[in-house]
């Protein structure tokens, strides 16, 4: 029988996965399923998200103890499957299916599929998929189980169970199996990003700065060598209040007789503590309560009558403290950059999408404190991934290669941070609308990239706002499916819809993040140069296919001349005779025909733009090893997926900004993936 006990979390499927574990815990012990047993929460000293509890079994009279910890991977709703990460001897993944799973062969027949979308990324690439080695060799461990490999001991893991039936019930959460992964001493990615950008562990670093450097608001020119002579004017007026303090804190403490021995030390750390955002706590130094009290409301009082320079000196050393602080995590954001980028051209060369690849997703395989080279990142979730049947069908769809091949149709699913409404729709949906769909399947994992290295750098998301768009975009093929509307012409309304957010999006988000974004600068490794460098010559070629085509068929300038000479042009002299004509120039041109030619000129700048960007790409890739700035990354690899993913002849981008189109997918990396499998009905 069980002890009630106080939970610190009202997670119904936390609760469920903490009882499998106390299960596991008393088969570990050979205790009956009788035995009395206690789940005690136990609390964080370090305020981290993870949920710790002490599970307590007796067995012989005697109570043994053991502790976990387990935290939500992907918080929300409608997510495809709830997993949470366990540390149980060591970390395990548990996946809990969003149907639930009773047949034994049919889940057997699951993990056996993702297995065989993993085996394909070996040994290039680390992964981790669903298998039952990972609980049972806790129960049951073979004698030769150290001899096989984690194949083998898998296959014969499931031998086993066929021959004792009555152990698949330790597979089980409540009535229905579950998935585990056996994830070892690896770190999630997003573990590792969320960690740099921690603003608990930024506040910290504030307060401590403000009390380490309290000398600082009495030398002048150490204030300025760290803070800048932009804020040495904050020194100053920092001084004048202090001084004010001092004279007040002398008429409380003579108030009150006995503090006459206060030392000037704990007056100042008195002021500091509050300028760090920490009030003089009571029974601190054995004080009086009263004392405390009036001491806080003189402080609160100081910092309210001089806010402006408070909240100038607290900026400095913020501004101080986000420098530091970046200045030393820039080498970790280049280095798992460098890991995300060849990873994503190793999952080119191998055929395979992922199309949900996410922080959440990814774990380290080695010291991420080190170099580039001394680690990579390993894969746990194949759900949604698809293979291209061959290496080369993500590249052309004339190789002969993948003739007459037909790609499997992949989970319609997505994280909304990450996805595109390519994740939403069917392959022949994507068929009638592009030529060819080993690109479009392939780039879907390029889309989750930009965001997750926009992630790294910022901590922040950065298609924030489109995100909300997939759940309307959803709406509207469901709409379209009553109507018996083409489900193309909602492919097409929902792609221009979300791309105009989109670049809307990633423009002002560059813009603002500008200076760090070129900041930080990666060596692009040489299978990820190769990815690019293909890519950016076929979009230079498609560039210069656009122009030939546009020149060719506008009226305004027919003559063979001015159209070779249209063609030719270098975006600058297309740009001044855009200027000239606008100031005036070439008085034998009418207005009306000015007007034409202006526009005409202003469409081909757009397109010269291109070009010469597209140059200036291939000029960097063609490098023996070359150097990118992130922000340089971000804007070639946006530049193709939206090129590939939209297309002109739809309409043309535009943004509307609506704060309420629906689905707000939360904050910050713990985001959960929507699966549209069962949304969108296809007769």
């Amino acid at each position: 029988m069980g002890t009630e006990t106080t939970s610190f979390c009202d997670d119904s499927h936390i609760a469920s996965v903490v009882n499998f574990f106390l299960n596991l815990y008393k088969m570990q012990l050979e205790a009956p399923d009788s035995a009395p047993y206690k789940i005690v929460p136990i609390k964080s000293q370090t305020n981290s998200p993870d949920y710790i509890y002490e599970l307590y079994v007796e067995r012989d009279e005697k109570w043994n103890s053991r502790r976990m910890t387990i935290a939500t991977i992907g918080e929300g709703s409608g997510s495809k499957s709830k997993c949470f990460k366990v540390a149980y001897d060591n970390l395990i993944v548990v996946k809990i299916p969003p149907k639930p799973m009773t047949d034994f062969v049919e889940y057997v027949r699951n993990i056996r599929a993702e297995g065989r979308v993993a085996v394909n990324l070996a040994p290039e690439i680390d992964y981790v998929a669903p298998g039952v080695t990972a609980i049972l060799k806790k129960i049951h461990p073979f004698p030769d189980g150290e001899d096989l490999s984690p194949e083998e001991l898998e296959r014969k893991y499931i031998k086993w169970l066929v021959k004792e039936p009555e152990f698949q019930e330790c597979l089980k959460i409540g009535d229905a199996f579950v998935f585990f992964m056996d994830l070892s001493k690896n770190s999630f990615l997003s573990y590792i990003v969320d960690k740099m950008h921690d603003k608990r562990m930024f506040k910290r670093k504030f307060r401590e700065e403000i009390m380490e450097a309290r000398n600082l608001l009495w030398d002048i020119l150490g204030f300025e060598g760290k803070y800048g002579s932009e804020n040495l004017s904050i020194c100053f007026e920092m001084n004048k209040i202090y001084s004010g303090y001092e004279t007040k804190i002398r008429r409380l403490l003579k108030k009150y007789e006995t503090f006459c021995t206060v030392s000037p030390y704990e007056k100042q750390k008195w002021f500091l503590d509050y300028l760090a955002e920490k009030e003089v706590k009571k029974n601190e130094n054995n004080l009086p309560d009263v004392f405390v009290a009036d001491l806080n409301v003189l402080l609160r009082k100081i910092v309210k009558e001089n806010s402006i320079y408070v909240s100038a000196y607290k900026k400095a050393v913020r501004d101080y403290v986000t420098k530091t602080t970046f200045a030393q995590n820039r080498a970790k954001m280049a280095g798992i950059i460098i890991n995300i980028i060849d990873l994503l051209a190793s999952l080119k060369e191998r055929g395979v999408a992922i199309r949900d690849l996410k922080p959440d997703n990814l774990f380290v395989v080695g010291n991420s404190e080190r170099s580039a080279q001394d680690y990579s990142l390993g894969l746990i979730d194949f759900e949604t991934s698809v293979k291209l049947k061959t290496v080369s069908s993500c590249i052309s769809q004339n190789d002969t290669r993948i003739s007459g091949e037909k790609i499997g149709q992949p989970l319609l699913a997505g994280t909304p941070s990450y996805a595109t409404p390519s994740h939403l729709f069917r392959n022949e949906v994507l068929k009638d609308n592009f030529d060819d769909l080993p690109r479009i399947l392939h780039l879907q994992d390029w889309q989750a990239v930009i965001g997750m290295i926009y992630n790294v750098v910022t901590g922040e998301c950065l298609f924030d706002k489109t995100r909300k768009l997939l759940s309307k975009i959803t709406k509207d093929a469901q709409d379209a499916i009553r109507k018996k509307q083409p489900l193309s012409d909602a492919f097409k309304t929902s792609s221009q819809l979300f791309w105009s957010s989109a670049a809307d999006e990633f423009r002002k988000s560059l813009s603002k993040k500008e200076e760090i974004l070129k900041s930080v600068e990666v060596f692009v490794p040489e299978n990820a140069r190769t990815m690019f460098l293909e890519d950016v010559l076929k979009e230079k070629n498609n560039v210069g296919k656009t122009i030939r085509k546009y020149v060719v068929s506008q009226v305004i300038l027919s003559s063979k001349k001015n159209r070779k000479s249209l063609i030719q042009s270098s975006l600058e002299k297309i740009v001044r005779y855009r200027t000239k004509l606008e100031k005036g120039g070439i008085p034998e041109t009418s207005l009306e025909g000015r007007k034409k030619i202006i526009k005409l000129l202003q469409d081909l700048e757009t397109l010269k733009l291109q070009w010469e960007k597209q140059d200036q790409w291939i000029s960097i890739l063609q490098q023996p090893r070359p150097k990118m700035s992130v922000y340089e990354l971000l804007e070639l690899m946006f530049n193709i997926v939206l090129r590939t993913m939209y297309n002109p002849e739809w309409g043309t981008l535009f943004y509307e900004h609506d704060d309420n189109f629906g689905y707000d997918g939360g904050g910050g990396s713990r985001e959960t993936t929507i699966v549209y499998e069962d949304t969108i009905t296809y007769e």
